[in-house]
């Protein structure tokens, strides 16, 4: 099969959605068929991933997301007449090429307060217009698939899930090194509960910064360390910190390099990433494959990607996030029991079952064209 992927959001900071395409590449290059890949790129960090194998052709396309999905990529799928065409969220219009695309979840949809106005609409358009089109939708969890069909009105036959996986550089390391690393480079002193994720509202930080505020209060002395980008809305954050007085306890590393992101989870004490909605919610596969004790939410996919390695809490009630935290941080059975239930359920997602779904619906697809 000749196979064209839109991977430009590999290299900008896009959290999940970025980590998503660098696994797929990581699984497609170990797959040894000999399928050919061309690789829509806008940073050289996609290069990364295939390591010169000369079945990926990279081609760099503009930026400018108007520029790239209106008229760059269907000028180049007009050139290479690619068997298959996978993009994230949004179909180019004007293409003829069988198009497999991602949604990652609707958030947009249930919580548009979490997003800029515009950018909310033109998704809620944007994203059903492509679900309708597409030849297939790939997404990450069996809630998702459910949301997807539900939403966007199109039959559950043509959704696929596959669960993508952590990077095999998160698993067990020496923790007292890690930490040495940390506070040798960043100057983050431990011990500390760590979330790793973008800053922004959908995310619960808020009430996260509020749960770890009564920890405080109940005499658990540990530092808050927040790990990522600072996106839409996290102005929200840094308003509950200085309204509590947190200032010098909840700490911002900022984005963090691919190679030190598992030192910081194996430095933390407890992980926890209570969101409100998630698609998939990757974070917490990283946890639990570094042994760390996990804590998150319940109501959206996470409880399923979870299963029993993590403790889950109410999202919306600041006392539950806490209680959860401070059992995570002082119950040492149940610190114990996260740690290898975490690792055993983390270990049921794996890199060559995430890419050999996709490479599966590539398949069914191209096969369907051909009959």
């Amino acid at each position: 099969m000749k196979i064209a992927i839109d991977v430009h959001s590999i290299g900008t900071q896009a959290g999940g959605n970025e980590t998503y395409f660098r696994q797929l590449l990581r699984g497609l290059a170990l797959d040894k068929s000999d399928h050919q890949y061309t690789l829509f790129y806008i940073h050289p960090a996609a290069l990364e991933e295939i390591h010169g194998d000369p079945r990926f052709n990279p081609v760099l396309i503009p930026k400018n997301p108007i520029t790239r999905i209106c008229f760059s990529l269907p000028r180049q799928l007009r050139k290479m007449r690619p068997d298959i065409f996978h993009c994230q969220y949004v179909q180019p219009p004007f293409i003829r090429t069988k198009t497999v695309v991602t949604i990652h979840d609707l958030a947009h949809e249930h919580f548009p307060e979490f997003f800029h106005p515009l950018e909310a609409l033109r998704m809620k358009k944007m994203v059903r217009a492509t679900a309708r089109r597409a030849d297939h939708i790939v997404t990450v969890s069996e809630f998702c698939a459910t949301d997807i069909q539900r939403r966007c009105g199109v039959p559950r036959e043509k959704i696929s899930v596959s669960y993508p996986a952590a990077s095999e550089k998160f698993h067990p390391r020496e923790k007292q090194s890690c930490q040495e690393h940390l506070a040798r480079t960043y100057g983050i002193g431990c011990p500390f509960i760590l979330y790793v994720g973008r800053i922004q509202a959908r995310k619960n930080l808020p009430r996260l910064v509020e749960a770890y505020s009564h920890l405080r209060k109940q005499g658990i002395s540990v530092k808050l360390v927040l790990v990522g980008k600072q996106d839409w809305q996290s102005e929200r954050v840094l308003e509950k910190i200085q309204e509590l007085g947190l200032k010098d306890s909840v700490i911002f590393p900022g984005y963090v390099a691919w190679d030190d992101l598992p030192v910081f989870y194996n430095a933390a004490e407890v992980f926890v990433f209570p969101s409100i909605f998630e698609g998939f919610g990757l974070p917490v596969v990283e946890s639990m494959a570094s042994g760390v004790p996990t804590v998150t939410s319940f109501g959206s996919s996470l409880e399923e990607v979870a299963g029993d390695g993590a403790l889950l809490a109410a999202p919306l009630d600041v006392r539950s996030i806490a209680d959860a935290m401070a059992r995570a941080l002082t119950d040492n059975e149940l610190r114990n029991q996260l740690v290898s239930r975490g690792l055993r359920r983390s270990a049921e997602f794996t890199v060559g079952k995430f890419a050999g779904k996709i490479l599966e619906v590539y398949r069914n697809i191209t096969t369907e064209r051909h009959t």
